[in-house]
């Protein structure tokens, strides 16, 4: 019922071909997407994660409206259209329902662009329902949750203390008709913030922003902690490079080092390019991390959640 309704929510209908990337096995990714589509009576494409070319091949022979699939996927499949010549007319998808984990807005755009699609956000997590539990409406300012299935609290994730709707912190879930297992009060490490005005859409379901981050996301570099979200919204501002980066951390000569890894987008001198963006850095977090800028399609795609961060000490 949930996502059939995150579905209803992104103007999908039993008319759509939905194909499904996330995987099927003993966790709910793939299968509750699935579900969803059944119960909305829509075409269910059930492919399940990897194997691009025979994705790509049955997207145009199914023609297929919907993509679901992490943001990670979904920027490998554009990259993989664009890299085959493969022409717009021969896909038709129209929407794009991507989870599992926090993409920036350059990252959207470009899926959004190379694809041709709207992309709609959604929640979710194994431990509560599986996705679906909340989607962005068509405003796209922040995500509806389903407050007849769900009670959401915002806490600091330090104290444990309830904090008022509009200040970020760590969500907090009460099933309340989860059979089985009940869950009351979870911690989801997820950081958010409960958005308290109307939505422009009309739609009486409350919303939460998207997913800033997560609470064990934190790196602590050289005394300083540092969240992944603030070199992202810092990359964001530079329109030279893609959505696309690494950061890894490793204990040389003695001190803790931070590389950063971004690829560029055109034709720029690399040494001046990673100066400004290492100097932007610093001015943020408090000191200079060693910045490499690559070529588009140097650093690895996933078919599943790509790794952003690299913690090299302890291995």
């Amino acid at each position: 019922t949930m996502f059939a309704r995150c579905y209803e929510t992104a103007g999908i209908t039993n008319k759509d071909r939905i194909q499904i990337t996330p995987g099927y096995g003993l966790w709910t990714a793939g299968i509750g997407f699935q579900a969803g589509a059944e119960k909305l009576g829509a075409m269910v494409i059930p492919m399940g994660p990897g194997n691009t070319d025979k994705q790509l091949q049955m997207m145009q022979d199914m023609e297929s409206t919907v993509i679901c699939a992490t943001s990670s996927y979904a920027l490998l499949l554009a990259e993989e259209i664009q890299k085959r010549g493969i022409s717009k007319e021969k896909i038709k998808l129209k929407k794009g329902v991507i989870g599992s984990e926090r993409w920036s807005d350059k990252m959207r755009e470009r899926i959004a662009t190379e694809l041709g699609i709207e992309l709609y956000d959604i929640y979710g997590l194994t431990e509560i329902y599986g996705p679906g539990i909340g989607i962005n409406c068509e405003y796209n300012s922040g995500m509806h949750y389903w407050d007849d299935f769900i009670y959401i609290e915002i806490i600091d994730p330090v104290t444990g203390e309830n904090l008022p709707d509009g200040e970020t912190g760590e969500i907090v879930i009460t099933t309340l008709v989860k059979e089985g297992a009940p869950l009351i009060r979870y911690r989801t490490h997820d950081l958010s913030r409960i958005i308290p005005e109307k939505c422009k859409c009309g739609r009486c379901f409350p919303k939460i922003d998207v997913i800033m981050g997560r609470t064990d996301d934190m790196m602590k570099i050289k005394g300083v902690n540092v969240f992944p979200s603030q070199i992202e919204e810092i990359l964001g501002t530079f329109e030279e490079i893609s959505s696309e980066y690494q950061i890894r951390i490793s204990h040389l000569d003695g001190k803790d080092t931070m590389r950063i890894y971004v690829e560029t987008t055109g034709d720029y001198d690399f040494a001046v390019l990673a100066k400004r963006i290492a100097e932007k850095v610093k001015s943020r977090i408090g000191f200079t991390p060693i910045v490499k800028v690559v070529e588009i399609g140097v650093l690895p795609r996933s078919m599943k959640k790509t790794a952003r961060v690299i913690d090299e000490r302890y291995d």
